[in-house]
């Protein structure tokens, strides 16, 4: 009887497996096991064949590093010789002698032994109890060289100086120990076999290994000897040792092209990965391999296409919520890429058909309030006039009481202020048509700049002018662009009563010219962005709402638009878009709308 948790399991899994992405793993599974099998058959019979060559390949790589290491330690050792002659020659004494100082410079480099000698080999100057001293081959300079010491022999590795003095010849000696510190980052490769092997009277013999269970003299097999000396480049032997290590052998040659040496690098067979000697592990490693492989295929291949389709219904969703900026990440050119553009596409043409609507709308309104207005003005200002004149003819009556005629001025100035406020009305409802000429902006930016300078100046605003508009010319009537001007530069100092910067710029974009009036007040609540334009809505204790409603329909009778760009706490951008005049201030004059 199964439980409510492995219940959930068990449909969660059927869920799976009925979905796209469960259906497309499974089939790339089924269709993969014949080719799976066939790639594991295949590896079996190959991987044997490219093992053998990347251990040739390792050891050869190995045995070049160990013979440049001579090389390199030999022609240093010669520098540091020929340094210690001129250092210390001159003196008095023909012997040159090495101070603790070159010493201590010679350590650091790696070299810890200074040997002068004559040309019989006599020591008359070393810092170790050396008592004697042969190249192992006298045929080549600066090799190797046998050292006999009080309790043991070692083999040296250096350079060579020689120099006349007195009439004598010397020689100075410069080289370190071939021992196991030889080749320090060699080390830590533990199953690792160096040996060098040099020409002695009885044949090849071993003069160092990097195994100390190996004994030094030990000869070189006399197989590989003769391939050797035969000519062959290399020779690798993977049973080396009764099948304990795979070698390989390389020639050391002087200047001549004589073998004077062998260099062997082995690595112990033990070591290597036992999967290799096992096929049927190879076999089960590779299937596995391949079904682990094609699930991830399948799993890749699944999401991409079970992630854009994912994206395409949560974009739908967006867009049903009524979130027309919503878009999908097109990626690739297949049929779900092309599916995403056309649904960009339709959710930006989306986003303009309500962008127009949202214009339509506020239209509607402004016609509305416009007939509103009208109607309202006219049966109010009639009644108005009557109590002006009839208040006026009051105030001049003789023997009027100073409190009477205090009042009366009251009331005439709150009829010349309800008269203003209905003259303003009727100037937004029933606006004149504008007369449309040739202007560079400049001048109208220029105009609202002195008219507001004496307000901005009260108010601690700092006013910055940017003209990138290269002298561009829209069609306009001056004195309504003006008014919308005026009315953002009032709407900017109203916002920054404690004063602050408003930069005007002008630009081009394309075929339409900007004029951008950004302020550094405390922008606009993102909540009312969309009701800024309309009429007699106001976030002021005495505005009329007019103002940006004013500036909205000067953009509309100029086919053109403003747009507001604002963040709470970081100021606002309001920008007049025109289009450019096709005309030119050059032929302003013979203009037909002048006449």
């Amino acid at each position: 009887m199964t439980t409510a948790p492995q219940t959930e399991e068990l449909r969660g899994l059927r869920r799976w497996l009925s979905s796209l992405q469960g259906k497309l793993i499974i089939a790339s599974l089924l269709i993969s096991l014949v080719p799976t099998s066939i790639a594991a058959d295949l590896t079996v019979r190959l991987v044997t064949h490219v093992v053998n060559n990347d251990v040739q390949s390792f050891l050869h790589e190995t045995s070049v590093l160990f013979l440049n290491s001579f090389k390199e330690s030999q022609s240093e050792a010669v520098g540091l010789a020929r340094f210690l002659y001129e250092q210390k020659h001159g003196a008095g004494d023909p012997v040159v002698k090495a101070d603790n100082a070159f010493l201590h410079l010679a350590q650091t480099l790696g070299y810890g032994v200074v040997v002068v000698s004559d040309k019989d080999h006599n020591i008359l100057y070393s810092n170790y109890p050396i008592r004697r001293i042969e190249p192992l081959s006298p045929e080549v300079k600066n090799t190797l060289y046998a050292l006999q010491l009080p309790d043991t022999n070692q083999v040296m590795t250096g350079g060579a100086f020689t120099y006349e003095a007195n009439g004598q010849s010397y020689e100075i000696l410069v080289g370190t120990w071939l021992d196991e510190n030889f080749i320090e980052n060699l080390q830590s490769i533990t199953t690792l076999d160096l040996r060098l092997y040099y020409r002695r009277p009885n044949g090849f013999q071993m003069i160092y290994s990097s195994r100390s269970d190996t004994a030094s003299g030990t000869p070189l097999p006399s197989e590989v000897t003769g391939e050797l000396e035969d000519g062959v480049e290399s020779v690798y032997d993977p049973q080396a040792e009764e099948g304990g290590y795979r070698v390989l052998y390389l020639p050391v040659k002087n200047e001549r092209g004589d073998m004077i040496g062998v260099m062997s690098a082995g690595l112990r067979s033990s070591e290597m990965p036992s999967i290799w000697d096992l096929p049927v592990n190879i076999l089960v490693t590779v299937f596995a391999a391949g079904l682990s492989l094609t699930t991830i295929a399948g799993l890749f291949v699944s999401r991409r296409l079970s992630k854009p389709l994912r994206a395409l219904a949560d974009g739908v969703k967006s867009i049903t919520e009524g979130n027309f900026d919503h878009r999908v990440d097109v990626t690739g050119r297949d049929e779900v890429a092309e599916l995403a553009r056309v649904f960009n596409h339709m959710a930006e043409r989306l986003g303009q058909l309500q962008s127009l609507e949202v214009d339509l709308r506020r239209r509607d309104r402004l016609s509305a309030v416009g007939e509103v207005a009208v109607g309202i003005a006219h049966e109010v200002r009639n009644p108005l006039g009557t109590i002006k004149t009839s208040a006026e003819l009051i105030r001049k009556r003789d023997g009027l009481a100073a409190g009477d005629a205090k009042l009366i001025g009251y009331v005439i100035d709150e009829v010349r202020r309800i008269d203003g406020l209905i003259e303003e009305f009727l100037s937004f409802a029933r606006p004149r048509e504008p007369v449309l000429r040739p202007l560079a902006l400049t001048q109208v930016v220029a105009r609202v700049a002195d008219f507001c300078e004496p307000e901005l100046s009260r108010h601690g605003i700092e006013l910055a002018v940017i003209d990138d508009s290269a002298g561009a010319v829209v069609d306009v009537d001056e004195d309504h662009l003006f008014q919308a001007c005026l009315n953002l530069v009032l709407n900017a100092v109203e916002a920054m009563e404690q004063g602050g910067r408003l930069t005007i710029r002008l630009a081009q974009s394309d075929d339409r010219l900007r004029i951008d009036f950004t302020d550094t007040g405390p922008g606009i609540p993102k909540d009312i962005a969309d009701k800024i334009f309309d009429p007699f809505f106001t976030t002021k204790p005495h505005g009329t709402g007019l103002g940006l409603a004013k500036v909205f329909s000067v953009m509309e009778s100029h086919h053109g638009r403003v747009e507001i760009q604002s963040q709470a706490g970081h100021g606002a951008t309001f920008t007049l878009i025109l289009p450019i005049s096709k005309r030119t201030m050059a032929n302003v004059a013979h203009d037909p709308a002048r006449r």
